[in-house]
């Protein structure tokens, strides 16, 4: 009896010791691996690349940055082919031009010119077009001025004149969509100034103000008001015979279409406008 009992107990420790191996042995046998990571560090890299985008990020935050060391840090960064030397490129275009459109009067428009001229507008035309529509639908009564200066510019680039006409073309339409009288009329005010220095054909003109006045509303008829304050005189040596069928349709909204007796009273100093030759209004403002 004493025998078989330790055979039991013998065979059964022999059964655990080879079925389930201990802590120790399954420590030894199946040790913990780490893997090495798929891309290892490379702080050298890493810091060449925040080299490269440093020039960028200081001229984004907005701080004043020396010209020669502006130069340096471009010229140390490489060759403006890579992503980082087009982006800081294109903010100092930007810059270039943003400064002479926001500065630009009658006093210094010849000054403005040449330092527009000094920038690369063929390839910031796009550039050049944004800063001006922003600037003039801020301040309306300068449009005479971005005109004349952008009739400068067209003598030599006309794809920048062309660029500007499809773009105002393009904002007023969508204005007109959304009933936004304010940008309408700066958009077309705009429009008009660009046809009296013949940047803008006349026929298109017209077709501005034959959109305007098919459905005629309180806000579509002062917009037509406005637009031809501005552009009546030139139209006038141009086209009088259609300009006298506008003002024929202007004279029938009068009568018998329903709006307010506020625009009518618009219609009615318009007329007496163009009774007096658009005096108050020419197609070249001197000065």
């Amino acid at each position: 009896m004493p025998s078989s009992d330790s055979e039991q107990s013998d065979s059964s420790g022999a059964s655990s010791s080879s079925g389930q191996p201990s802590a120790k042995g399954r420590n030894m046998s199946s040790p913990r691996s780490h893997s090495p990571p798929l891309t290892q560090k490379q702080p050298g890299r890493e810091r060449a690349e925040a080299n490269r985008q440093t020039p960028m990020i200081l001229m984004k935050s907005g701080r004043y940055l020396p010209p020669a060391l502006k130069r340096k840090m471009l010229d140390a960064q490489g060759s403006t082919t890579n992503e980082a030397g087009q982006r800081a490129s294109w903010e100092v275009l930007k810059k270039k031009i943003n400064g002479p459109v926001n500065k630009v009067n009658t006093s210094n428009i010849k000054d403005v010119i040449v330092e527009l001229f000094s920038a690369n507008l063929i390839r910031g035309r796009g550039l050049y077009c944004r800063s001006l529509m922003r600037a003039q639908s801020l301040s309306t009564s300068f449009t005479p001025v971005y005109a004349a200066l952008t009739a400068v510019i067209n003598t030599k680039l006309p794809i920048v004149g062309e660029l500007l006409v499809t773009r105002l073309v393009v904002q007023f339409r969508r204005a007109f969509n959304r009933d936004d009288k304010d940008l309408c009329i700066s958009s077309v005010m705009f429009l008009a100034h660009l046809t009296n220095q013949r940047i803008a054909h006349e026929v298109l003109a017209f077709q501005v103000v034959s959109l305007l006045l098919e459905t005629p509303t309180d806000d579509s008829v002062e917009v037509a008001v406005a637009f031809m304050r501005e552009v009546g005189a030139f139209l006038a040596e141009i086209a009088p015979r259609v300009l006298n069928a506008v003002f024929d349709t202007f004279r029938s909204i009068l009568h018998e279409a329903d709006i307010d007796k506020r625009v009518q009273y618009m219609i009615e100093v318009l007329f007496q406008i163009r009774r007096d030759g658009f005096k108050d209004s020419p197609p070249i403002r001197p000065g």
